[in-house]
């Protein structure tokens, strides 16, 4: 059965008047049970209701058209419960700020630069950074370009001038000395490696100088970022953020008189913005250090997030333990209402008879909370339309 819509004062008294008419008249249509609760028993008209301000009458087709529902109370152990609400953030290790390590410009890998939501691999090349010069460093390069072109050409001309060489003496062979020959070869190795430095240096040289290749350190998400193909970035300018997304943390902050009560290595965690995007959270840690400003204890949990319904910056709403569980009749959050202070909860003692009973409220946790006394395990409370039988019964 769908849960009926909630109720105005005013339409819940309309609905009761119209059943007890109907009922009164013997004009109201007999309906199934439900929920597996007693209906067997004739409808009787509102009017029979007695005087006690604890006990309402409510007819069965009016049960129906408000849409109660009840539950049996249970007997359990629940822990009192710590509720906070928490940010999802990024683990250390598994988070990166690829940033420029100097001025310059970028230019893009083969393939293209990363976009916001592409998943990266460690080691992908993410960009080419190209260093600006100013108008001194430029002019340095030039010259410094221009005497590199400069030893090429005269290490090329010694070379070749010791290659023919050579070549002369080893024709003469047995006509001049064998160490004259060897001479000429130690002068070939040496011009040889004067030549290879000087072009060398002209390669540095010639694309610039310091050309950096950025890539990427870790496995993740791209977050945050976008860069475009030879745009000037300043040096540490962040160009894209990477993250681990398939495990984050929680960083939840505890008051300090409830941080000595935490017990207990899991907790339950839930998006604010979808609370059916439920976690199970593994406390990693919990500070020594209490924030002076806020009075507050740092708490970080871990989550999996494998399916990727938490993003970073997400705020959560954390249950953790909070002191040994203790023995109580369990009924749902929903059942528990307050009346005029007190909490109060409604049982059903009769297919039509309702009772409003005040009750002493022990633990809380993942919405369900322990009753000491005033209901006992296997009665019948309400859970559902619990608010308009205390209106009935008036409130």
């Amino acid at each position: 059965m769908s849960r009926a819509r909630p109720l105005t004062v005013g339409a819940v008294a309309s609905a009761l008047a119209v059943a007890s008419a109907l009922a009164a008249f013997g004009l109201a249509e007999r309906v199934d049970a439900h929920g597996g609760e007693d209906h067997g028993a004739p409808a009787r008209p509102a009017a029979a209701t007695a005087a006690d301000p604890n006990v309402a009458q409510v007819p069965i087709e009016t049960q129906f058209l408000l849409g109660l529902r009840t539950e049996r109370a249970r007997r359990g152990a629940l822990a009192a419960g710590l509720g906070q609400i928490g940010t999802v953030i990024a683990r250390p290790a598994g988070e990166l700020a690829v940033v420029a390590p100097t001025a310059g410009r970028l230019f893009p890998p083969e393939g293209g630069f990363v976009r916001l939501g592409d998943e990266v691999k460690k080691g992908q090349p993410l960009a080419t950074l190209r260093p600006s010069l100013g108008g001194a460093e430029s002019a340095q390069l030039g010259l410094s370009r221009s005497d590199a072109a400069s030893r090429v050409a005269v290490a090329e001309a010694r070379l070749g001038v010791a290659e023919r060489e050579l070549a002369r003496r080893r024709e003469l062979r047995g006509l001049v000395a064998e160490k004259e020959i060897q001479a000429a070869e130690a002068e070939v190795e040496i011009a040889r490696a004067e030549a290879a430095r000087a072009r060398a240096d002209v390669g540095a040289l010639a694309g610039g100088s310091g050309a950096q290749k950025l890539g990427a350190t870790i496995d993740g998400t791209v977050v945050s970022g976008r860069v475009s193909p030879g745009a000037q970035v300043a040096e540490g300018t962040e160009l894209w953020r990477i993250v681990d997304l398939a495990t984050l943390w929680l960083d939840v902050r505890i008051p300090e008189a409830d941080a000595a009560r935490l017990s207990g290595d899991r907790a339950e965690a839930a998006l604010v913005a979808d609370p059916a995007a439920r976690f199970e959270a593994r406390r990693l840690a919990v500070a020594a250090l209490v924030d002076p400003s806020t009075r507050t204890v740092q708490a970080l949990f871990e989550i999996d997030n494998k399916d990727r319904r938490a993003r970073v910056g997400a705020l959560v709403h954390v249950r953790m333990a909070g002191g040994a569980a203790v023995e109580s009749v369990v009924v749902p959050v929903s059942a528990l209402l307050d009346r005029s202070g007190a909490p109060t909860v409604v049982v059903k003692t009769g297919p039509e008879t309702f009772e409003l009973r005040a009750v002493a409220v022990g633990p809380r946790s993942a919405g369900a909370v322990g009753i000491t006394a005033g209901v006992a395990a296997g009665e019948r409370v309400v859970v559902e339309g619990a608010m308009t039988v205390l209106l009935a019964a008036g409130g």
